[in-house]
């Protein structure tokens, strides 16, 4: 509950209030005889995951912004005539587990004033109704049939400045929703298949990028248009009660699967603390998160508790419920459909109120996508995976903590052709992925919550901004040791080119502490780094015919920037960012010795690394010391059993 009057109308809505339904709107209701093959079933399932990948796809084409065309920092679902998600696309996937909020809450309060009606569409990036944070914009639009609601469709990506005090929207200075971006409730942005120029306005209006957040509003349209336009096809060629009833049964076939594979798994409660470091600019602290999830028979229960909001870390109810379900998708939906509909009913979320990650209006939230809500799945992500670790059958699928933090890096200034830009560089798509129990983390995967979604590529960037990569390449011990290492991550080193400069805003969490965990005594990944190389001697360099394959390649002074900065990059200042890998699985001591020699020589792991933490000591060649190497992994384990317990006095 808000201390705000007026401010919990704003509440993410998880039923419809049928009493607040316009006495002229209807629902499309399948008859309850109706039945169903299973041939038919399965043709349309598919077919109404390829209208959502084709809905995804015109998106992809009609933006004009990088984080969507390059980065894929977007999703697409479809629903049924109430909102709940029958099928979404691969690509961001706390965007798709949040909109069914968003869609009862305006069934509840737009069907009377202003209406819903054909052609109508609403923008909202409200994170108390449903958003994830304000730059996540969502545009939703309802699909009729013979003057029924029969499903509904949305789309949502990341708009690089929806206004606020800093650049890319994210307020680092301040502690409330004040000082951010405008939320947005549910307003009609589309009327009768009309753009209504004034809402556009109102809404761009506030941006430093207007133009840009401009044609990635007309690409949400776009995809939208396109789902609407193949769902009332299929309707046509199939019928109504036939397209409703696979809606129905996809879901109903995601619950079944779920709850059957909670039967077959051990009944038990396993548990997670996680942490963010740093609230805000210029704060010190480190704040936490507990989590318990319960699985009862064919239930799973998700207990949240923690510290309370501080900064611009938070996340709302919406999006702490999107970054819990999103390691459930992956690691036990991995072989069914996605249908969040039906998923939702075998999973309940108990929430203590007004914390950090279930923060109550006004906390500040503008950066809860790449702070609060990325945090939630860190947690889920850990305790998802001991559940899995303790049955036999599913450990196969669990995964260790994987890109564990984002690093944001919003830019602005004048660009090589002298006209003013805004940014975010999205290099950090190439995290680790963690280990898993039979095999080493992928390198460089990608984002374990957006399996499609993509680095941006290095001359596009170069294309279109005024930067100079020195280079951007993955990283030597990055990834966390385990008997099947985490995936190794990248950084990326750059210089301005042909500009003055530019105005720097960095954001992220996990410098001070490790947050791709390790699974089953497995390692901690690394830990994310900005810096900047002041004054440094790039362009002799460049003037010698050398480019520098490391930062340690560079001369000048060495500013280490803090989790959240606000800075200026000059023309001969080296930018460095790295961000972070996957965790390791199971006991380093444990590798095989071979396994770490090749890592060795592949530049994943140093030599130091490889005889300090995994116990293997290589030869001049890079072989391995059979002999030297059983004595240093006894002389490890002789270490363990002599430790002093934490806590304990010497």
């Amino acid at each position: 509950m808000s201390q705000i009057p007026g401010a919990d109308k704003y509440t993410a809505a998880e039923s419809i209030q049928e009493d607040r339904i316009a006495d002229d709107l209807t629902f499309h209701k399948l008859p309850e005889d109706f039945e169903l093959d299973k041939v038919t079933f399965e043709i349309l399932r598919h077919r109404l995951g390829q209208i959502n990948d084709e809905q995804g796809t015109t998106l992809k084409k009609v933006s004009g912004s990088p984080i969507v065309t390059d980065a894929y920092d977007f999703n697409v679902t479809i629903g049924d005539e109430r909102g709940e998600t029958v099928s979404f696309g691969p690509y961001v996937m706390y965007h798709a587990s949040v909109t069914d909020l968003i869609v009862k809450w305006i069934i509840n309060h737009r069907s009377e004033n202003p209406g819903i009606e054909p052609g109508d569409m609403y923008i909202c990036n409200d994170p108390w109704i449903g958003a994830v944070h304000q730059n996540d914009t969502v545009v939703l639009a309802p699909v009729f049939h013979d003057g029924k609601i029969f499903s509904w469709v949305s789309s949502t990506l990341h708009q690089v400045d929806v206004g606020g005090n800093e650049i890319g929207s994210f307020a680092i200075e301040d502690d409330d929703a004040w000082a951010e971006a405008e939320p947005v409730p549910p307003t009609k942005l589309v009327k009768g298949g009309e753009l209504q120029s004034d809402i556009e306005d109102l809404f761009l209006r506030k941006s430093r990028a207007a133009p840009n957040v401009g044609m990635d509003l007309r690409s949400q349209i776009a995809g939208n248009n396109v789902a609407i336009d193949r769902i009332q096809a299929l309707i046509d060629e199939y019928s109504p009660n036939t397209v409703k009833a696979v809606m129905k049964e996809t879901m109903d076939y995601a619950e079944e699967s779920l709850r059957s594979r909670l039967r077959d798994m051990p009944d038990g409660i396993w548990r997670h603390v996680g942490y963010q470091d740093v609230a805000k600019a210029g704060d010190r602290s480190v704040y936490e998160t507990s989590l318990a999830v319960e699985k009862r028979d064919d239930h799973l229960v998700f207990k949240v508790d923690g510290d309370a909001p501080a900064g611009v870390i938070n996340t709302t109810y919406a999006g702490m419920r999107g970054g819990l379900v999103a390691p459930v998708l992956p690691m036990l939906c991995h072989d069914m459909p996605w249908a969040l509909g039906g998923i939702y009913r075998a999973i309940d979320i108990e929430t203590t109120d007004n914390i950090m990650v279930n923060a109550a209006y006004p906390a500040g939230t503008g950066m809860a996508a790449v702070a609060g809500t990325w945090h939630t799945v860190n947690v889920s992500t850990q305790c998802i995976s001991k559940m899995l670790s303790a049955s036999e059958e599913e450990s196969e699928h669990l995964v260790a903590g994987s890109s564990g933090s984002w690093v944001t890096m919003n830019v602005l200034g004048m660009d090589q052709r002298d006209e003013f830009f805004v940014t975010q560089f999205m290099d950090p798509m190439a995290g680790g992925w963690g280990a898993r129990s039979h095999s080493d983390g992928i390198n460089t995967a990608g984002i374990f919550a957006a399996p499609g979604g993509a680095a941006t590529n290095v001359e596009s960037t170069e294309l279109s901004f005024p930067v100079l990569y020195l280079y951007r390449k993955e990283e030597t011990d990055s990834a966390g040791a385990g008997k099947f290492r985490g995936g190794a991550t990248a950084s990326m080193c750059y210089v301005p080119h042909d500009t003055e400069g530019m105005e720097h805003l960095g954001s992220t969490f996990g410098m001070a502490v490790p947050t791709s965990q390790g699974i089953n005594g497995g390692h901690p990944a690394n830990t994310a780094r900005y810096e900047m190389i002041r004054d440094s001697n790039i362009e002799d360099l460049f003037e010698a015919g050398t480019i520098p394959e490391d930062r340690s390649d560079v001369d000048g002074d060495l500013e280490v920037l803090p989790p959240k900065y606000k800075t200026m990059q000059g023309p001969t200042d080296v930018y460095f960012s790295i961000w972070q890998g996957g965790g390791g699985y199971g006991d380093p001591i444990e590798r095989n010795p071979e396994r770490v020699a090749e890592d060795v020589r592949q530049d994943y792991v140093s030599r130091e690394e490889a005889r300090r933490t995994y116990g293997v000591i290589l030869t001049e060649d890079g072989g391995v010391d059979t002999e030297a190497t059983e004595e240093r992994r006894k002389a490890i384990r002789n270490e363990r059993l002599a430790a002093t317990k934490w806590g304990d006095d010497e």
